[in-house]
């Protein structure tokens, strides 16, 4: 892994942590079942590829770009992938990155506070972040042809 991409990856989280603090298709889940509402975690995913090479944000992107534009050196983002997760609590989604990687995510926890989230991104990077609920959790996802991956997960339930 490029130092570029250890700086990506470390800024995002710290990015994460302050968040923490203050739609297209389905994805796979393993499972069955009919969980009550409170129990139902829909997660939004977007994965974006940041690069250095001219091409502006992408408008699906904009919001992800306010907050990543003060932390992050990039002049294009691009969205890659948008896909909605329907979940149970401690139930297991899986979102494919464009390079053939997956995604894991597994929602441990609903309260107050939001989301508690595990997150396994294959051969990068696994973690524990809370997110309330409709505010976005990024991270960093390594490079990705002539940039970097960065992963977005928004929970999206009926308070």
């Amino acid at each position: 892994m490029r130092a570029s991409s250890v700086v990506l990856t470390l800024s995002i989280a710290l990015l994460l942590a302050a968040e923490g603090a203050s739609a297209q298709g389905k994805g796979k889940v393993e499972g069955r079942g009919i969980a009550p509402a409170g129990d139902r975690v829909p997660v939004n995913v977007m994965v974006v590829h940041t690069s250095d090479r001219e091409g502006g944000v992408d408008p699906r992107a904009r919001d992800l770009d306010r907050k990543l534009s003060p932390q992050l050196r990039y002049r294009s983002m691009r969205v890659l992938r948008e896909q909605r997760v329907d979940l149970r609590l401690d139930e297991v989604g899986t979102v494919k990155l464009p390079d053939g990687r997956v995604v894991r995510l597994r929602p441990m926890h609903k309260g107050p506070d939001g989301v508690l989230i595990a997150v396994d991104v294959e051969g990068s990077v696994k973690l524990d972040a809370r997110a309330p609920n409709h505010h976005k959790v990024v991270i960093g996802a390594g490079e990705y042809e002539d940039g970097n991956l960065a992963i977005s997960i928004e929970p999206d339930y009926e308070e």
